[in-house]
């Protein structure tokens, strides 16, 4: 019913080091990020867009029970990565768009928005903390062709935007779903975080 799509091919300029590569809870960054998606309801069913250092990367998560999918435009927007990631995903099949660079996202979170939409399979989920809109982010296969076909300037926030009235908002108690990685502070104020408040599956 729901493939998680983990995005994860850009370059990581402004952290001046491939971030999927940095160190986090005893593996890369990537391994933590997919292994808390295969942990939860999304099982195997996971694909990982990769493009910049994609060979590295493969060697991290080789063993891990994921697809991998490559964006040749790793410069490219968050679009082309998911259009990337779509052809490896059967059309009938919903979306849980992870960014590769939200290690604190748990097991709970990602479960809690499965549930959601499990239970009405339509529109859109995605979790809200503090009245801010976050990730992952759940789209039902309605969308696929728009997204494949359409031009999309504006990205998800626009084609969100596009389709509010099928929005489905779940609130989160934690900031770790608004939180993304590009800077070396906030990789190391995030790695803190988990070493304090380690992912009990639970939040």
């Amino acid at each position: 019913m729901i493939t998680g799509l983990v995005l994860a091919a850009g370059r990581s300029e402004r952290m001046g080091t491939p971030k999927q590569l940095l160190p986090f809870g005893g593996v890369t960054l990537i391994e933590h990020v997919v292994r808390t998606l295969t942990r939860s309801r999304l099982g195997k069913d996971v694909v990982v867009v990769l493009g910049d250092r994609a060979m590295d990367i493969v060697k991290r998560i080789s063993g891990l029970p994921v697809r991998l999918a490559y964006n040749p435009d790793p410069e490219g927007d968050m679009v082309s990565s998911i259009r990337c990631g779509l052809a490896y995903i059967e059309p009938e099949q919903a979306i849980m768009i992870a960014l590769g660079d939200q290690p604190l996202v748990t097991t709970g979170i990602v479960n809690r928005l499965f549930d959601e939409y499990e239970g009405r399979p339509e529109g859109m989920v995605l979790p809200v903390h503090d009245g801010k809109r976050g990730h992952p982010m759940i789209l039902s296969p309605a969308y696929r062709e728009e997204i494949l076909f359409e031009a999309m300037p504006g990205g998800l926030k626009a084609l969100r935007d596009r389709h509010s009235g099928s929005v489905r908002a779940v609130p989160v108690d934690t900031d770790a779903v608004l939180i993304d990685l590009d800077y070396r502070s906030e990789y190391e104020e995030a790695l803190r975080r988990w070493k304090e408040e380690p992912d009990s599956g639970e939040r």
